[in-house]
């Protein structure tokens, strides 16, 4: 279990999250595509446990994590199947910002103990996994097929800048890929320039637990604190200053319920909204007063944990109406 998530990694990883769907397509690259038409150059992609090299174009991809899946099917590259972790991906498995895309779903109920039986049956040829855990886990994967994990050493979650960048190295995709990189650089420039009172607001990301517990992003190197701060926003100062340079989540206790208290509070929890009540001090948070909190499931949580270019967009969307009030 990743040490900073508060569950079980999702899409929300994933996300957000780092999170594995089935996807199965046949579709081969359109002829007149240059780029798609042209001979494969081998890749290396080097991350968390070294260096992984692509010697032929993939055309059995398997994907573990919301995040490639997003941009695969964003950049029209099909997807052989996507592993999906149990009550993390997805009503119907699916998250509304993903871009429609024919697949086949295998629903498990950790992303980081696959039967690699059930894998191999799909008998891919690349595995873009994300967050695996451990050494031991991405040995299993890569003697089955080139992995590719976590590429930025000692995060949970690449951000989606990379994600994107690196799916169009692997597939021949690099000029599509750069103007999808574009194109939601633009929407985050236009999310900020439409909003100039957000910028510089605090906000605090936080998941409120059935069990009275509550977690909260306390780094931007954490993927749902580096979007937001990507859209203007300054991580709390107050859960900045309990990151020890380990850990990029802190168990916050009741007592230190005032940790939380920021300009917006992106709040996450299973969907029962009645946890919020039980959280002492939770009217008092400047927040709540102001109406500047984003209320957030296990269906929706990913987009902001586990970000992908395609999910930047409707982190916005969710943002909007409260940058508003920030007028």
């Amino acid at each position: 279990m990743n040490p900073n998530r508060f569950t079980v990694r999702p899409l929300l990883l994933a996300a957000s999250a780092a999170l594995i769907t089935l996807v199965a397509a046949c579709s081969a690259p359109a002829e007149d595509d240059p780029e798609s038409s042209a001979a494969h150059t081998p890749v290396t992609v080097e991350h968390e446990y070294g260096a992984t090299t692509i010697d032929h174009e993939p055309t059995r991809v398997v994907t573990f994590s919301t995040n490639w899946t997003d941009t695969l099917a964003a950049l029209d590259i099909p997807i052989t199947a996507e592993f999906v972790q149990k009550g993390y991906s997805g009503p119907n498995n699916h998250f509304e910002w993903t871009p429609d895309h024919e697949s086949q779903i295998k629903v498990v109920d950790s992303l980081t103990s696959i039967d690699v039986a059930e894998l191999a049956a799909f008998k891919p040829d690349l595995i873009l996994a994300g967050y695996v855990g451990d050494q031991k886990n991405y040995d299993r994967l890569s003697a089955l097929a080139p992995t590719i994990p976590v590429m930025r050493k000692g995060a949970s979650v690449d951000t989606w800048e990379d994600i994107t960048t690196t799916t169009g190295k692997i597939f021949g995709k690099e000029s599509d890929a750069a103007e999808l990189v574009t194109a939601t650089q633009d929407k985050i420039d236009a999310f900020k320039a439409d909003h100039p009172a957000a910028v510089g607001k605090t906000f605090t990301f936080a998941q409120f637990q059935q069990t009275g517990g509550v977690g909260a992003v306390n780094s931007t190197e954490d993927a749902a604190a580096g979007l937001l701060t990507q859209l203007g926003f300054v991580l709390n100062p107050k859960l900045a200053a309990e990151n020890k340079g380990g850990a990029t989540r802190s168990m916050i206790s009741s007592e230190r319920i005032d940790l939380l208290d920021s300009d917006l509070l992106v709040a996450w929890t299973l969907g029962d909204k009645s946890v919020y009540a039980k959280v002492p001090g939770w009217d008092s948070l400047t927040a709540v007063r102001d109406d500047t909190v984003v209320y957030l499931t296990n269906d929706n949580a990913p987009a902001f944990g586990v970000p992908s270019a395609p999910s930047v967009e409707y982190v916005i969307g969710l943002l909007d109406p409260v940058a508003d009030e920030f007028a």
